[in-house]
């Protein structure tokens, strides 16, 4: 099903946008409920933080922050820790997982991999290539929410389970190009090869192999995995993972990037930029974002966001990247700018498209979080946000 424009919504941003000040929308309050300097607590972990993710309980909501020390993992409730969990090596790449029970590391200088299961605090590790086999390079690494453990590397193909039991092993595996995810049940994973999208079970075994209408630069899995998104700059497709049968195909006329589902997949987001010729240098001429909404069991193309063409101007930003998007339409993303000085702020649009926050400038260093610079409650009330240095948890009012 190829999707059309159904409504479209051209603002103008705020004058604020040129600053690196913070700037609020008349129309909304942004509560800040506390803020947690990172730096405080950790010496981060080869430039690794850890992650940020909503609980939710009787007693009612609650952020959980994992941050990842040189030789701690420490686990944070609001802005409280709740409990540290030693260990030993050197994690120079980390991966959570979908739930964030488990943090899978792989420690470079001793080729081992070490699992947290933070639920539990417990850690385990195992060599990484215990047949002796030295391999250059660095192995990918993910684990589902069950502990499932899918190592590769080369034509190298391991899955273990959470007690590092080998279930899987392949020495001569190639899957095509690229690999796109592993389903949290951990029953399936997903690859690529350049005209293809491709499934396989737990044993390696080709479940199913879909043609691509177009070559695909992007691949994002929803959050439960049900719907797996491709985009090749001008073409999204949304796809079912559990047959590849094609939900929609979405056209655009300008290039896309970095498409992003809300937590109930009801709702898509994805950042886009124009150019106003065909030149070698081709410079961006305006940029924006569409959202695109599930109805009636297909996806509608509902509203846009489109910045001024005055983004070659000093003090403009020149390009959004969408980090999040709420169930209610909130979208959380980030503006880039580079004249007079490089920097970026985060920027909060509403469900109909108004820019209604802007945050002070952050920094983009070395340390980071994995995925994101901020997300949003599950209960589409609030957000938190991290600028560098700082996690800050925000709600949003009406006045």
């Amino acid at each position: 099903m190829v999707v059309n424009i159904i409504s479209m919504i051209m603002l103008v941003i705020p004058p604020a946008i040129t600053s690196e000040s913070s700037w609020t929308s008349p129309d909304v309050r942004i509560v800040e409920e506390w803020n947690l300097n990172v730096m405080d607590l950790i010496d981060p972990a080869y430039t690794h933080l850890g992650t940020v993710y909503s609980v939710e309980s009787e007693e009612g909501f609650e952020w959980h922050t994992v941050l990842v020390d040189q030789n701690y993992v420490l686990q944070l409730e609001g802005d409280i820790v709740v409990d540290r969990i030693p260990y030993s090596g050197d994690i120079w790449r980390m991966t959570f997982s979908p739930d964030c029970q488990y943090l899978l590391g792989y420690c470079s200088s001793d080729e081992k991999l070490i699992l947290f299961d933070l639920a539990e605090s417990t850690v385990k590790s195992i060599p990484l290539f215990s047949s002796g086999m030295e391999l250059p390079g660095n192995p990918l690494i993910r684990v589902t929410n069950d502990g499932t453990i899918l190592l590769k590397h080369y034509t190298y193909l391991r899955m273990y389970n959470s007690d590092f039991n080998c279930i899987l092993s392949r020495d001569n595996f190639s899957w095509g190009h690229a690999f796109v995810g592993l389903s949290d049940a951990g029953d399936r994973f997903y690859t690529t090869t350049y005209d293809s999208l491709r499934a396989y079970d737990i044993q390696g075994n080709l479940m199913w192999n879909s043609e691509l209408h177009e070559r695909a630069d992007e691949f994002h899995i929803s959050r439960d995995g049900t719907y797996i998104i491709s985009n090749n700059n001008h073409n999204l497709q949304v796809i079912k993972s559990t047959d590849c049968d094609q939900i929609a195909r979405i056209e655009f006329e300008e290039q896309t990037s970095n498409p992003v589902f809300s937590e109930s997949e009801s709702l898509i987001a994805v950042g886009y930029w124009t150019h106003p010729q065909i030149t070698p240098l081709r410079p961006i001429n305006s940029f924006g974002v569409r959202t695109v909404s599930l109805q009636n069991g297909s996806y509608e193309l509902t509203s846009h966001f489109q910045a001024p063409n005055s983004i070659s101007e000093p003090g403009m930003p020149h390009s959004l990247r969408c980090h999040s998007i709420s169930n209610s339409g909130y979208l959380l993303g980030m503006l880039a700018y580079d004249r007079p000085n490089i920097f970026a702020r985060l920027v909060l649009l509403s469900a109909d498209m108004k820019i209604i926050w802007l945050s002070t400038s952050i920094s983009q260093g070395s340390f980071r979080f994995i995925d994101t610079y901020g997300k949003f409650r599950s209960d589409n009330s609030g957000f938190w946000y991290f600028d560098g240095e700082r996690i800050h948890s925000c709600l949003i009012e009406g006045r």
